[in-house]
C-alpha cells in the first residue's frame, strides 16, 4: 500500500482490511502540549502516555495522548462490548461488526448503531504450549479490528487503553478465590480519530487527525463530538 497525498496536503492509504484513511497533521507548540490533554482525562474519555526514555526495544522517547475517541471496546471475561461514543464511532460499528461476525469462535449477541454485544468461546479442545497464544480469547476479537485498520503507512495508529491482570485466566482457567465485583473490567480500549505525538528529542509536537471510509461508510464531515462527564472524587481507596 502507497500514501497518496492530496492537493490539501492530507494523506491517504488504504489498510490491510480494505478501510481508506485520511489523515490530516497539524503542528502544535512543544511546551506544554500534553498538559491540555491530562487535564481534559477527568471529565473526558481517552488515554496519556509518556516516556522520555529510550531503549532499544523497550522504551520510546514519544508521549502519545487521545481524547474524545469515536469507539470504545471494554471487556469482562469472555463478554465483550463495542460501543459508539458518537456519530464517527457510529459509522465504524457496521464494518467492525462484518468483521467480527466472520469469526467461528464469536457469537454475536446483540447489534444496534451504538452497540455490539458478544460473547467469546471457551477453548473445545486441549491446546498445545505452542499453540496457547491461539486459544479463543478477547485476542481473538483485537486481532481481529487491528487486521481491519492494518498499516504500514502510520506507526502511531491503534487501540490505546489498558489490559487487566484477568485476562491471563482465559489461558490459563483457575477456581476465583475473589469475588470479581460486576462493575470490573478486564480491558478498555480507545480507537482514536485523533492522536497527539510529542517528540522529546526533537522538541516538536503534531496531532494526526483521521477520517475512515470504505464501501458506503465515511467519517467526513462528522462532528468529533465529546462526552463529558464531571469529575467526580473517589469516597474510598
Amino acid at each position: 500500500m502507497t500514501t497518496k497525498v492530496l492537493d490539501n496536503g492530507a494523506e491517504r492509504f488504504v489498510t490491510a482490511g480494505g478501510v481508506t484513511i485520511t489523515r490530516e497533521r497539524h503542528d502544535r507548540p512543544y511546551e506544554g502540549a500534553i498538559d491540555a490533554y491530562v487535564d481534559g482525562l477527568n471529565s473526558r474519555r481517552g488515554a496519556v502516555f509518556s516516556s522520555n526514555y529510550e531503549y532499544p526495544g523497550r522504551y520510546t522517547r514519544w508521549d502519545t495522548a487521545i481524547i474524545d475517541p469515536p469507539l470504545v471496546i471494554s471487556a469482562r471475561g469472555r463478554a465483550m462490548r463495542i460501543e459508539a461514543l458518537n456519530k464517527r464511532g457510529e459509522v465504524l460499528l457496521p464494518v467492525i461488526g462484518k468483521a467480527l461476525g466472520a469469526l467461528n469462535e464469536v457469537t454475536i449477541a446483540e447489534t444496534s448503531k451504538t452497540l455490539i454485544r458478544l460473547d467469546v468461546a471457551k477453548p473445545g479442545r486441549v491446546f498445545t504450549e505452542e499453540e496457547r497464544s491461539r486459544v479463543p480469547s478477547v485476542f481473538t476479537v483485537l486481532r481481529a479490528i487491528t487486521a481491519l485498520f492494518k498499516t504500514a503507512e502510520d506507526a502511531n495508529l491503534g487501540l490505546y487503553g489498558a489490559f487487566g491482570y484477568d485476562l491471563a485466566f482465559q489461558f490459563d482457567p483457575v477456581d476465583y478465590k475473589l469475588e470479581r465485583k460486576e462493575s470490573q473490567r478486564d480491558l478498555v480500549l480507545f480507537l482514536p480519530d485523533e492522536i497527539l505525538v510529542v517528540d522529546h528529542y526533537s522538541t516538536k509536537a503534531w496531532t494526526d487527525r483521521y477520517d475512515y471510509s470504505g464501501e458506503g461508510f465515511s467519517t467526513e464531515g462528522l462532528a468529533r463530538d465529546a462526552h463529558v462527564e464531571p469529575f467526580k472524587t473517589a469516597d474510598r481507596i
